[in-house]
């Protein structure tokens, strides 16, 4: 009997003592932590570009005949009564003479031309202006002499700098920033000037001296005219033309 008391007394004390382990450990609950999926985010590449203070360069055309200040005067092409009539001072004179080529058919073909002779003076400035015209109607006819048969080819300007004190303006100055920084490159460089050129224009400019600066400017089409016009009357196959044009007038 002694023995069954002891026992349950035994099994008791050891359930009380697992009751009591029971409630003083501590319950981990399990937590689920959301992992964050990867936002792959595209990469932005920042172009790094150089920004200047200073303004684009842009560079002007080549003239297509006598401006002043970039406003167009006397235009390639333009007959002779016209650009008098456009110019400030019309008491102007001009001057014609004639120039004896030889044409490489052996002939020598008599062309008339013309020029008109100008001087402005501004405040930094003594410019004299020769305007150039070609008589191209002659070529194909001696009747075509009248002054609006000559139209203008070519611009000759001297440039005359006056003193200017502190700083003194120089005929490279002039060469630098009126041409070169406005025109850019010259397509090349030959017996002192600088040459120019475009579908319109012919451009050279040179330094006479320190306070000289000259300009020569002809222009392309009229040239070219000049040259169509000598081929159709001048060249082996346009006098075989005027020839039938003459027998037109033979009846035989």
């Amino acid at each position: 009997m002694k023995h069954t008391k002891l026992f349950f007394h035994l099994m008791l004390f050891l359930l009380l003592t697992s009751c009591t382990l029971r409630q003083s450990a501590p319950v981990i609950e399990s937590i689920e932590i959301p992992i964050e999926k990867e936002v792959i985010r595209p990469q932005l590449v920042s172009k790094t570009r150089s920004v200047s203070s200073r303004p684009a360069l842009v560079l002007q055309s080549l003239p297509e005949g006598w401006t002043v200040d970039r406003h167009p005067v006397a235009k390639w092409g333009m007959s002779l009564p016209n650009v008098m009539s456009n110019m400030l001072d019309s008491a102007q004179t001009v001057e014609y003479w004639e120039e004896v080529i030889d044409v490489p058919t052996g002939y020598k073909l008599t062309l008339k031309r013309s020029k008109v002779l100008f001087q402005i003076i501004t405040r930094l400035t003594i410019e004299t202006v020769e305007l150039h015209f070609v008589n191209v109607d002659h070529v194909y006819s001696t009747t075509n002499h009248e002054p609006s048969h000559y139209i203008m080819h070519g611009v000759v300007r001297t440039v005359e700098l006056k003193p200017t004190g502190f700083p003194q303006l120089t005929a490279d100055d002039v060469i630098k920033y009126k041409f070169l920084m406005e025109y850019g490159t010259p397509k090349e460089f030959s017996d002192g000037f600088h040459h120019y050129e475009n579908d319109q224009t012919v451009l050279k400019v040179r330094e006479l001296d320190k306070s000289h600066v000259q300009i020569q400017m002809t222009s392309i089409l009229v040239d070219q005219k000049l040259q169509t016009a000598i081929n159709d009357m001048y060249s082996e196959e346009g006098i075989e033309y005027q020839k039938r044009l003459l027998l037109r007038s033979i009846d035989i």
